[in-house]
């Protein structure tokens, strides 16, 4: 280094014990701070504007950093839009829904921040929370089956390719409900196939590896299975022939000239077509409609790993011990007539539950779940209180079965059963018979 040692300031620079060489010091306000330019050799002034352009870049890049909670995500979004202090009355129509539901929110008047508070015709009872957590399963459900945007097995779906349907802007609508439940606490469709909806994100999944047998279309499914059943000379030329323009329109025209080796990539590109590529327009408009309530599928698309059990079918059934988590018991005080009687009913529930789970009865755990909240799972961000199980005295003469609140999230058993089969009786009656809120 040529440069004039006495020009050098003793505040920026130390002498590292040669006559020519010298580091520069950390800053001088950030004393702790290992720095890259802690290191640097001033050579010249201009292999030192290189280095610090190219170790600039280093200290600005952004490393990965672990996924934020779903919870704490949802929690962050509600905060930011949605006006708890104010309210929109739904009037919905159970036997019409999906049509009841897309009126209101087609509304001039409509208001998506707004806490939604559902009135369905000819049911009594105010909304407390339990109608719309009905109200929004029952939507998620016919937004999957009764929209026609969706195809294939139940829980693994992909966007139907309709141009009807993307002139008449259903994928929009879709996605607009979709956020619309959401951002209000209610589910997800958590039914999109996996790749499918890492796709929709912006990643790009190992399609090699996909299972063709989940497309809807038999026809595709036999094209692909052929596809990955190319393994010798012979194999590749009879599929060049047999398939090779349909390879090509689904945007792979090196078929003709493609080798054995490269057979898996093919398969993985003809998979995108299909699932992805080829209803591109309907995947945006369905994003498109997310992204009317604030920009929602950014949020999404930003968090993909975290919305992962949102989109896709990853909920695994409940078990007693998970279902019996959710609740506590609203006994008696010890010692009392009461709370004895109710101790043998919670016996007889303990057999019921364990004819749910050893699967002797058509009742699940989800059906209680439901018949108690109007929601067949807890919600990402919980309940806004724990449900609870409480018990009430048969009138003499009179046979009332169990009842539960919805809003209150209470399930009401009567004292003194001693049987299981006989609650397990009426129970199974008021789940199967309670079609409507306030029902039973």
């Amino acid at each position: 280094m040529d440069a004039d040692v006495e020009s050098l300031h003793s505040a920026q620079w130390v002498n590292a014990e040669t006559p020519e060489v010298f580091y520069r010091r950390s800053r001088l306000e950030q004393p702790n701070r290992n720095s890259f330019n802690d290191f640097l050799i001033d050579d010249s002034d201009e292999e030192e504007e290189g280095k610090d352009e190219a170790f600039g870049a280093l200290e600005s890049y952004v490393f990965p950093v672990e996924e934020v909670d779903l919870a704490v995500l949802l929690s962050d979004f509600r905060k930011e839009f949605v006006s708890d202090g104010l309210v929109s009355n739904i009037c919905i129509r159970r036997k019409k829904l999906l049509e009841s539901a897309i009126k209101a929110i087609s509304r001039v008047t409509f208001c998506w921040n707004n806490s939604p508070y559902i009135e369905f015709v000819g049911e009594d009872g105010d909304d407390m929370g339990g109608p719309q957590r009905e109200f929004f399963r029952l939507l998620m459900i016919e937004v999957q089956t009764s929209m026609g945007i969706f195809e294939g097995k139940a829980g693994q779906v992909f966007l139907t390719y309709d141009q009807a349907a993307l002139d008449g802007h259903k994928y929009f609508q879709a996605g607009r409900l979709i956020a619309w439940s959401v951002a209000h606490g209610g589910p997800c469709i958590k039914a999109l196939d996996p790749s499918l909806y890492q796709l929709m994100c912006g990643q790009e999944p190992q399609l090699e590896q996909f299972d063709c047998s989940v497309l809807p279309d038999p026809d595709v499914q036999s094209r692909a299975k052929r596809i990955l059943q190319c393994k010798t000379a012979e194999d590749l030329s009879a599929l060049q022939q047999d398939l090779g323009d349909w390879i090509s329109e689904c945007g792979v025209p090196g078929i003709f000239s493609a080798t054995i080796g490269e057979i898996p990539k093919i398969y993985s590109y003809v998979v995108k077509h299909y699932i992805f590529l080829r209803t591109a327009k309907m995947v945006n408009q369905f994003t498109e409609g997310m992204n009317a309530f604030g920009n929602l599928w950014d949020l999404v698309r930003n968090n993909w790993i975290a919305f992962l059990p949102c989109f896709t079918n990853m909920r695994t059934p409940l078990t007693k011990s998970s279902f019996k988590a959710i609740f506590k018991y609203e006994y008696s005080p010890r010692g009392t007539n009461h709370r004895e009687k109710e101790e043998d009913t919670i016996y007889s529930w303990e057999l019921v539950l364990n004819l749910i789970e050893d699967k002797l009865t058509e009742l699940t755990f989800e059906d209680l779940l439901i018949f108690i909240t109007g929601a067949d799972e807890v919600p990402t961000l919980g309940f806004p209180n724990k449900p609870s199980i409480d018990f009430y005295t048969q009138e003499v003469g009179v046979r009332r079965l169990p009842y539960a609140s919805t809003c209150a999230m209470t399930l009401f058993l009567p004292r003194g059963i001693t049987e299981e089969q006989e609650l397990h009786n009426i129970l199974n009656q008021s789940v199967k018979d309670s079609w409507g809120f306030l029902k039973v």
